[in-house]
């Protein structure tokens, strides 16, 4: 696949029509909003400035998530103590006006990074296990596990949900097929 810079125009533009999806990504990988901003500011200056080429054929919001990913795991590699940056700030998970987004802002902050993108991909962006897989520069396998991992913590944890049940069976889908593909 041949790489290619496009017109900076038609960069802007598409980067200002996907920058509130981006946002949301970089909120549920940063975890602060701090640092969330920083995450978008440096990986859209980069995909701005050219720095990043995105391959021929491949839909741009596909490219854009992996290139926030990718300046994600480098601001990781860069901080003193990485780990404490998966600790999330509830607040940046709340929908204004839902009753249960508070618990479920809860549940998400507890969960690690790698599981909160895997879960905002798949089911907030609705990307394929695939996609998800290539913007998280992983195994579509490894994304299920991960999803599965997550709805599992929301299970047990979230014990007010009227459809656990519903969950439980979802959550023991994902794991047999986890278990088929890998």
């Amino acid at each position: 696949m041949t790489a290619t810079k496009r017109s900076g125009a038609s960069i802007r533009t598409k980067l200002i029509t996907l920058s509130p999806r981006l946002r949301r990504f970089s909120n549920i990988l940063s975890g602060d909003r701090e640092g969330a901003q920083a995450l978008m500011r440096d990986t859209c200056q980069n995909i701005l400035d050219g720095a990043s080429t995105f391959p021929e054929g491949m839909a741009f919001d596909l490219w854009a998530f992996g290139e926030l990913h990718s300046q994600w795991l480098e601001q990781l590699r860069s901080h003193i103590n990485p780990l404490s940056k998966g600790q999330a700030d509830p607040s940046l998970f709340e929908a204004q006006g839902d009753t249960h987004s508070t618990r479920i802002a809860d549940i998400l902050a507890k969960l690690p990074p790698q599981q909160r993108s895997a879960v905002l991909l798949v089911y907030g962006e609705g990307f394929s296990y695939d996609e998800a897989g290539r913007i998280l520069d992983t195994t579509s396998q490894n994304v299920i596990a991960r999803v599965s991992r997550a709805l599992a913590s929301f299970v047990e944890r979230a014990d007010w949900l009227e459809s656990a049940a519903a969950s439980r069976a979802e959550v023991e889908h994902l794991d047999q097929i986890n278990r088929q593909a890998g």
